[in-house]
């Protein structure tokens, strides 16, 4: 019996130490992301830059390849500003795509009051946390499908990097091949349904959210889009995917009825509810792993 204890005991310790994912890890890029040094990540600034290429290291570290040419970051120019997307593939056999993206950036600092900084601790370190932690979830995991891993920039100043990339000649043969980009925004807090439980924008276009809570576990759901009237769906990065056909949708956790941090300064660190964080996180890794799995790929309703 005490053989096979300490071999149980081996097990654990083994696919712990193997195991991708990790809360910590996604807090510190959490707080990496909002820190002060990056003086809210306008962009166009050095800092917006000092962001891109951290999130390009840990695609590095992943293993993943660049999307376009040899470098993770992929350059636009903007009313004479250069911006950056950053981008990294996980090649499969198969050539369907699943991606995931969220926007980088965020609305920088002024001069007035004490606190001159807007950190964006949820808009959007928590969304481009989650998809650098998802990097992580898949490193290691064997799916035939090729995965896509993006981050925006320039969404603040209307969707423009994510404009860019799906413009982009040398990104574009991606588009036909991918079944479903989830563009993660504002993911920090608790929603109004409760730990653990995003909505989905624009939620009756497609049965992917009937699809993600087939296939999550216990603690993650995907709820129906409550604020309709503002029209969500269409104003976040997955719009750009969506006029190229992609089944793309926004996930988010805000109450917009009652947040008090959007685009304010007091957007930081401790808005975060890093429990609830990782169990989206790793709630939407699990849902995405078994639709791979299953080879489900989500369609338009309408």
């Amino acid at each position: 019996m005490k053989k096979y204890t300490l071999l149980a005991i081996g097990l654990l310790a083994f696919n712990q130490a193997n195991a991708q994912y990790s809360k910590e890890n996604q807090k510190k890029y959490v707080e990496k992301l909002a820190s002060d040094e990056m003086k809210g990540r306008n962009f166009g600034t050095p800092e917006n830059r000092l962001a891109a290429e951290f999130i390009a290291e840990k695609f590095k570290e992943n293993k993943l390849k660049p999307c376009v040419g040899d470098s993770y970051i992929i350059e636009f120019e903007h009313k004479g500003k250069t911006g950056q997307n950053v981008c990294g593939i996980k090649e499969g056999k198969s050539s369907d795509i699943y991606a995931v993206g969220a926007h980088f950036d965020h609305v920088g600092f002024d001069d007035k009051g004490e606190d001159k900084i807007y950190n964006g601790a949820d808009d959007n370190a928590s969304g481009t946390s989650a998809m650098m932690a998802l990097s992580d979830f898949f490193k290691n995991k064997k799916v035939k499908q090729t995965m896509i891993f993006m981050a925006f920039d320039a969404e603040e100043i209307g969707l423009v990097g994510s404009k860019k990339l799906v413009e982009n000649a040398d990104f574009q043969h991606y588009l036909p091949n991918m079944k479903v980009m989830l563009n993660l925004e504002m993911i920090g807090t608790v929603s109004a349904f409760g730990e653990g439980k995003v909505y989905m924008t624009g939620s009756d276009r497609s049965d992917l959210m009937s699809l993600m809570n087939k296939n999550s576990s216990k603690t993650f759901k995907v709820e129906n889009d409550p604020y309709l009237q503002q029209q969500l769906f269409f104003r976040s990065d997955n719009v750009n995917f969506v006029n190229h056909k992609v089944v793309s949708h926004a996930l988010s956790s805000v109450n917009m009825e009652n947040q008090q941090h959007y685009h304010q300064k007091n957007d930081e660190v401790s808005v975060i509810n890093f429990k609830n964080l990782s169990e989206i996180t790793q709630g939407i890794g699990n849902s995405l792993f078994q639709m791979m799995k299953k080879n489900e790929a989500p369609k338009y309703l309408k």
